[in-house]
């Protein structure tokens, strides 16, 4: 038999994985917890190995789950009846009230094993307001013994009365040190520091991103881009062609270049790029944007960015986004 899964925290988490261990010794662990921070540094999989840590009979004295207990048995085959995950049904799909409701009634949130319940909503924001309130009604009337914990990238878009019922942990990138350090091993030669860069510094988006293939695809965009500003490419049929691809890998990167093309636009010179093997290339690409329209582009795709999961046309989203550059109005494309 293979050895059991004990997952435990980043190496960049250490100090939120104390405080909580701390606070659960002082028996004052909060009945909600609400986990922020960029995507890609790692807050489910911390949420994941603080329920480990809760459902172990034999943690050890740092709350490492012992990997050996029938509760981390459970946890490890994804059996344990005291935890429940809930998350869309779908990437951009809402969490509904159906399934908020299966799983905070008194009844469901009362612990099988003799104690912790844990629930982990994931995206939180993802929820409708219809779930939101169900979910609001358990947290202004919390059960004993039992744990919510909500991730979110984006916890402004969670209600207020939400945020105000929970313990809020920002979780922050690593320093770029323990992040190349922890992707050291797991990259296959590839360039660690380019892929930190186009992350964000968030390291498992990097190791996402460690992928010749993707890596290829995100050149070919990118000359897609360049070629609409320079008036040699029809922007709604590359909107058609980007409305094929995770629109989120897809927006990231477009907000990368923007940014970048800003930067140099204002500083040739400067540091810190999002794309650092593009500088030359998005430097020329930003002298051919006025910068009217280039903050004008940053503004429209914030605003995109903070609408993703919401019932919005994603083809015409994107040709929303690339028309101004190409100086042409939405309304001429018939």
């Amino acid at each position: 038999m293979s050895e059991a899964y004990t997952p435990t925290p980043f190496p960049w988490q250490t100090e939120e994985w104390e405080l909580l261990q701390r606070t659960r010794r002082d028996d004052r662990l909060p009945h909600a917890l609400l986990l922020t921070g960029p995507e890609g540094i790692g807050k489910r999989h911390f949420a994941d190995a603080l329920a480990a840590s809760l459902l172990c009979s034999s943690a050890e004295s740092d709350g490492s789950p012992c990997g050996k207990c029938r509760g981390c048995d459970l946890f490890r085959a994804g059996t344990h009846p005291d935890l429940k995950k809930i998350a869309p049904e779908a990437p951009g799909k809402a969490i509904r009230i159906d399934t908020i409701r299966e799983y905070i009634s008194k009844e469901s949130l009362t612990a099988l094993a003799g104690g912790y319940k844990i629930v982990i909503v994931d995206p939180a924001d993802a929820m409708n307001r219809s779930a939101a309130n169900s979910l609001l009604k358990t947290l202004e009337e919390p059960v004993n013994w039992t744990f919510i914990v909500l991730i979110s990238a984006q916890p402004g878009k969670l209600a207020a009365t939400i945020r105000s019922r929970c313990r809020k942990m920002d979780m922050r990138l690593p320093a770029t040190a323990v992040a190349e350090q922890w992707l050291s091993g797991k990259m296959d030669g590839m360039d660690t520091a380019l892929l930190l860069a186009l992350a964000s510094g968030a390291p498992l988006k990097a190791r996402a991103l460690a992928d010749p293939e993707l890596l290829g695809l995100r050149i070919k965009l990118l000359d897609e881009f360049a070629a609409i500003i320079a008036g040699k490419a029809d922007p709604v049929t590359v909107a058609a062609t980007w409305n094929k691809l995770d629109l989120s890998l897809v927006l990231g990167w477009y907000n990368g270049w923007l940014t970048d093309c800003l930067r140099l636009k204002t500083d040739p010179e400067c540091n810190g790029l999002i794309n650092p093997d593009q500088r030359k290339r998005l430097q020329r690409v930003g002298e051919s944007i006025e910068f009217k329209k280039l903050f004008g582009t940053i503004d429209d795709l914030h605003q995109a960015l903070l609408a993703q999961g919401s019932q919005l046309n994603q083809q015409m989203l994107l040709e929303s986004l690339l028309l101004p550059l190409a100086g042409r109005r939405s309304g001429n494309t018939g």
